[in-house]
Order: C-alpha cells, then sequence, then structure tokens
C-alpha cells in the first residue's frame, strides 16, 4: 500500500548526528530512466536478505523470508507500489548482488568500513549494532576469562585478560551452555538470535565492545535510488515501522531500550573502531 508522504526540509537536534531529510516523494509514479521507474515497470522490488543472520534476516522451514530487514525491504517495496521478492545468501554472496543486477537492494549483515562504503553503495545505515558478551543467567556482572567469538577478527575488540577461541555461532553457543566457555562475543543483534534458543537460561549483556553500522547496498552511483531509499528508511524510522519490527525480532533476544540510527553512511564508516 503507497502511502502518500513528502519528505522535505532538515531536522536539527542539538548535540545529535542527524542526517538531513531526504526530499523524495515516496508514493509518486516515477519514468522509466530512474531506478524507482525501472521497479515500477517491472511491478517488483527484488531484495536480497541474509540466511545467516538470524533474527536479523533469515528463511524458515517453509522458505519464506523473515526477519528484521524483510519488513524495511516490504516497505520500500509498498511505498513504490509494487511486489517485494526476497532471495537469500551469506551477506558475502549478496553484497554484490544489486552491483551486478541480480538485486535492487540488499541488506548484508556487513560492517560499513571506510574501505567498504568506497568499494559499495551503502544507504543511511539502518541498524548500529555492538559486539557485546552471550552468557548464563546470573552470570552478567561476572569477569569472563574464557570467551568463545564468531566476531571478525580483524574488528573484534577482545576483553582485557580474557583467552579468546574462534569458532562458528553455534558451536560457541553450544560451549555456553555445556559450560565451556564463560562467554561469547558477536554482534550484539546475533547474540540476540542464539539467545532466542535459550532465553531463560542466557543473557545478553557486557559492555558495547564496538559501535558499527549497518546499512542497505544498492547499485553504485545511482545518486536518485540512494536518496530515495534513505527517504523511506527515514519515514520508518519516524513512523515506528522500524521500532515495531524491531521489538517483533532482534528485540526479542535484547534487553536493552534502543533507537533508530539518526547518522549517515559517511558517519557509520568513520565509526569503527571509536565509539559512538
Amino acid at each position: 500500500m503507497k502511502r502518500c508522504l513528502t519528505i522535505v526540509g532538515l531536522v536539527l537536534l542539538t548535540g545529535a548526528c542527524v542526517p538531513p531529510e531526504p526530499i523524495v516523494d515516496l508514493s509518486k509514479d516515477y519514468t522509466e530512466d530512474t531506478v524507482m521507474g525501472e521497479i515500477q515497470a517491472a511491478g517488483r522490488l527484488v531484495i536480497a536478505i541474509p540466511d545467516d543472520a538470524y533474527p536479523l534476516g533469515y528463511v524458515d522451514q517453509n522458505d519464506e523470508a523473515q526477519g528484521f530487514v524483510t519488513v524495511l525491504g516490504k516497505e520500500i517495496a509498498d511505498q513504490l507500489g509494487v511486489d517485494a521478492e526476497y532471495i537469500s545468501g551469506s551477506s558475502d554472496q549478496i553484497i554484490g548482488l544489486p552491483q551486478e543486477g541480480v538485486a535492487d537492494i540488499a541488506f548484508p549483515a556487513t560492517t560499513m568500513t571506510e574501505s567498504i562504503v568506497r568499494k559499495y553503495q551503502f544507504s543511511d545505515p539502518y541498524l548500529v549494532a555492538h559486539q557485546r558478551l552471550l552468557v548464563r543467567a546470573g552470570d552478567e556482572d561476572a569477569t569472563p576469562t574464557e570467551i568463545c567469538s564468531f566476531a571478525d577478527p580483524e574488528t573484534q575488540i577482545v576483553p582485557q585478560g580474557a583467552e579468546v577461541t574462534p569458532a562458528t555461532a553455534q558451536e560457541c553457543l553450544d560451549a555456553l551452555t555445556r559450560n565451556r566457555t564463560d562467554a561469547v562475543t558477536g554482534f550484539d543483534f546475533l547474540l540476540a538470535g542464539l539467545r532466542l534458543q535459550d532465553p531463560e537460561r542466557l543473557m545478553v549483556a557486557g559492555d558495547q565492545l564496538t559501535t558499527e553500522g549497518l546499512g542497505a547496498v544498492i547499485e553504485k552511483g545511482a545518486a536518485q535510488w540512494t536518496e530515495y531509499v534513505n527517504g523511506v528508511l527515514f519515514f520508518a524510522k519516524s513512523e515506528s515501522v522500524w521500532e515495531e519490527a524491531y521489538s517483533d525480532t532482534i528485540g526479542q533476544g535484547l534487553d536493552d531500550p534502543v533507537e533508530p540510527p539518526e547518522i549517515t553512511a559517511e558517519e557509520a564508516a568513520a565509526l569503527y573502531p571509536a565509539d559512538l
């Protein structure tokens, strides 16, 4: 369903890094010499989601696309008045699909660093994530000495004095539940997915060791399409679409309140390893 909304102007919030609101008529019909017009002519928006980032994005037992980013993708399709069509793969597999013409937009679980933002065209962040710890309930305040990590070894922060063992997320979860490690570390939204496998016995805890932005990837150089996607994401954040999608997915495994990100792609790329 289309919403008749035009986003104009500039939000000024003292002390906050807030991207300007794009001047975008989200619900109009576009000419076919624009990406939006091409999508409207095709009658579908092809959305690539990660199948290895539950609950950010995943494919369920019925081969249906699910997760936080599917809601954001559908919001873009609804604003264009077209159907949402999903394809899936690992984050590494889907990040290049818009440039290859296979997908119109992709939502990889990939940290926006300066080098990767130069290589791919990103929207403003749809999520700001943090490396944290997953621990057994009751151990939230304990200092772990043995940690199992599925975080990127090039960007992870290791708590001082801890011995870290790299493994897959599921291997780390098994080690934690079998008392073979004190904690698991990785992105908080992925830790939330692990916690949901045993919500009574596990907790996401600890400091925010990193602050990292995740954005949607589109065709490089498509300036109007980037502006349009940013306009829809801004609308989703301001009209509770983002909040409800987060609460129904990632928020099920995290107890901390979260606000939608209000930073640009350029600011997100400069975040790591500095804290926000």
